[in-house]
């Protein structure tokens, strides 16, 4: 069968991945080159591969075939132009209801994953491919492993989404609740954006502490509780399943979904949200006095901005400002007022 490459689309640890035509069916398709060197001693080339077939689902990325190519391995899998979640943001936080949407997809496509015996391991945004509509596949299986021993475990995970558990013991995910970790993990990089995420490894390489303390304040608290369960330190304390955490999601959905704006110069946080013939915007800015202040305005009916009076205020510290933002902002979430 011959295919035409057209581009390269990415490289990792394992190889390169390619998009190339099938000239034979008329058809793109991503090929993933390996390199055998890269492979865990002792493992099939196409563990991946099988890994992949054994977890086809509407939320796992299709494949089409694995086989040798002038003595290398390739796997040929659909191509998702829309590219992966990574790609789409860049480490932004994104609206409230697309985050909890993106991450019940991710979770429908682990529980399957779970219940055939599998472990994804490398569960992150750039492992989450789009379809044109804006649904979530599952993608690179190369970490993943079998639970049943049948297959040799790769030593090696994303450090950054590893659970406490296996950092401590210097191995990988072996079990359910470690890709639970690292949904939640995920969960909260697209919520709160790659620049707190950052503040939070940070925290957890100087205190060990693995408690996320640095929510956006427009993530109501039912939603960070359900988060901060799937990211906690102990497992027994998890969400013991991916089927667990996704109905904690799908109870946490907002009322009324707020979006993150790139602040204006000097502004903390800024977002808008909209629901029905209501529309909200809100900011936390500097104040005179070297004061911050928290104002929220709302239109109804595509009138003009009124400011809900109650609810602005302005306090000493940013630290003041933010934390009533969160109430606020919480409240509309959670109540839609």
């Amino acid at each position: 069968m011959a295919y035409r490459q057209i581009r390269r689309l990415g490289a990792g640890y394992f190889g390169e991945v390619w998009l190339e035509e099938d000239e034979g069916l008329g058809r793109l398709c991503a090929a993933k080159y390996l390199e055998p060197s890269r492979l865990a001693p002792g493992s099939f080339p196409y563990a991946e591969a099988q890994a992949m077939m054994a977890a086809k689902h509407e939320n796992v990325v299709q494949i089409f075939s694995a086989e040798e190519t002038d003595g290398v391995p390739v796997i040929r899998m659909e191509y998702l132009e829309a590219g992966s979640v990574e790609d789409r943001y860049s480490g932004l936080p994104i609206a409230v209801r697309d985050a909890v949407r993106l991450m019940e997809e991710a979770c429908r496509g682990v529980e399957h994953l779970h219940s055939r015996g599998l472990l994804h391991r490398d569960i992150k945004p750039g492992n989450l491919l789009l379809q044109a509509g804006g649904a979530v596949k599952l993608s690179d299986f190369g970490l993943s492993c079998f639970t049943n021993g049948s297959s040799v475990v790769p030593p090696w995970s994303y450090t950054a989404h590893l659970p406490p558990e296996a950092l401590e013991a210097d191995r990988g995910i072996d079990s359910a609740v470690g890709d639970v970790y690292a949904l939640g993990i995920t969960a909260y990089r697209l919520l709160n954006g790659d620049r707190e995420f950052e503040s939070f490894r940070a925290s957890i390489a100087s205190k060990g502490s693995v408690v996320p303390d640095g929510w956006l304040p427009h993530v109501h608290p039912r939603l960070r509780r359900v988060v901060r369960k799937a990211m906690h330190a102990q497992p027994a304390s998890r969400y013991q399943s991916a089927w667990d955490f996704r109905h904690g999601l799908e109870a946490a959905r907002p009322v009324v979904s707020w979006v993150p704006e790139g602040p204006a110069e000097g502004q903390s946080w800024a977002g808008w949200a909209e629901i029905g013939d209501v529309a909200w915007r809100a900011a936390i800015e500097p104040a005179a006095r070297n004061r911050w202040a928290f104002k929220v305005e709302r239109a109804l009916n595509g009138k003009g901005w009124r400011r809900i009076v109650r609810d602005c205020d302005s306090f000493p510290g940013l630290p003041g400002a933010t934390g009533h933002a969160a109430s606020v902002l919480g409240r509309i979430a959670e109540a839609g007022r």
